[in-house]
């Protein structure tokens, strides 16, 4: 029986090599069957490939070109640029008692500093914003005539200014730098407006 064993042994190995052959050989042919009917595919893809790096290329030097001329520019180019203000004017006699009103960014006073996009406005000696047009009022500044307002360069942001008060202060972002002259103007012109309305004994109390 241990003869049996033996000589039965060395065809069962045998046979087991050969069954792993022919399935290490139909898995490679269909392999390459399935990628041979991707060639032509493949090829597109490199020549696709090709002109892709090309236009990069061209793209990169043409952008390269046009950063080279903007850095040659006179820099009171930039200071003349603004966008398409739809209300820069502001009036301090306005019949509905509305100086000036606008969409300005505000840095949140909370730790995460965050800026949020609302619409403000200077009335009745008063700066106030909503986050939507039929929103209640937010007074930010109760009084003008006890602040001060002044531009702010020192920040990550462009077109800043700093509206202070006794209380607290509110840094806000306007659109251009046009806007921004033009709300630092209404904020002064607001205060010497307020000022010139109050009786001199409320100064004195």
């Amino acid at each position: 029986q241990i003869n049996v064993l033996q000589a039965k042994k060395k065809f069962e190995i045998l046979d087991a090599m050969l069954s792993f052959m022919h399935a290490q050989f139909t898995f490679f042919q269909q392999g390459y069957s399935l990628l041979h009917e991707l060639d032509p595919y493949m090829k597109k893809l490199a020549t696709e490939l090709d002109q892709l790096v090309i236009d990069s290329a061209v793209e990169k030097r043409e952008m390269e070109h046009k950063h080279a001329l903007i850095q040659q520019r006179p820099l009171s180019f930039f200071q003349d640029f603004s966008y398409d203000d739809s209300k820069v004017e502001f009036n301090v006699d306005a019949p509905n008692g509305v100086v000036m009103e606008g969409y300005l960014f505000k840095r949140a006073s909370n730790a995460f500093k965050t800026w949020n996009r609302r619409w403000f406005s200077i009335q009745n000696s008063q700066l106030v914003y909503q986050k939507k047009l039929k929103d209640v009022l937010t007074v930010v500044v109760e009084d003008l005539r006890l602040c001060t307002v002044k531009p702010c360069e020192d920040i990550e942001r462009r077109f800043c200014f700093e509206v202070v008060s006794p209380t607290k202060s509110c840094m806000l972002q306007a659109d251009s730098e046009k806007l921004r002259q033009a709300w630092i103007q209404a904020v002064q012109a607001s205060i010497a407006s307020a000022y010139r309305e109050s009786p001199d004994s409320y100064y004195i109390e």
